[in-house]
């Protein structure tokens, strides 16, 4: 409910009362999206199952658990324990519980430049190996 619209009373009249933009229920909500207005901008956020290693592996990339008393309740209708202290956790099926967990963005952004040289170094590696490096009898293959 950012945005408010005015009410007009009958046609020509000018608008008698002010109220918020209505958000109907019907309206597609994505489960796990994280609202702007409740994430800090110095970090990244991500969700992280408790399956395996998950969590560990996390916790080794800089990821910290994000606390009830950072987000509201009734963003994701986490649990209702009155400790203020508790990590936001989400049921994800299979008995799996998913933990919203937050990165320094200095981290994230590190881990994307070491993802993109890795896919820049296959990538070369794929259009070296290519067709033995010469035309194919299917044609040209092209990369710009």
């Amino acid at each position: 409910m950012e945005e408010e619209t005015q009410v007009k009373r009958g046609r020509g009249r000018p608008p008698k009362a002010v109220r918020p933009t209505r958000v109907p229920m019907s309206g597609q909500q994505l489960r796990m999206a994280i609202p702007e207005e409740y994430k800090d901008p110095a970090f990244h956020y991500a969700w992280h199952t408790d399956k395996k290693d998950t969590l560990y592996r996390a916790k080794n990339a800089g990821f910290v658990h994000v606390t009830t008393a950072e987000m509201p309740h009734h963003v994701y209708g986490v649990d209702s324990s009155d400790n203020t202290e508790s990590n936001v956790s989400m049921p994800v099926g299979m008995g799996e519980v998913a933990y919203l967990m937050k990165q320094p963005i200095q981290f994230h952004e590190e881990d994307l430049d070491e993802q993109r040289k890795f896919n820049q170094s296959r990538i070369a590696d794929i259009k070296k190996d290519l067709n033995s490096g010469k035309n194919g009898t299917y044609g040209d293959v092209k990369f710009e």
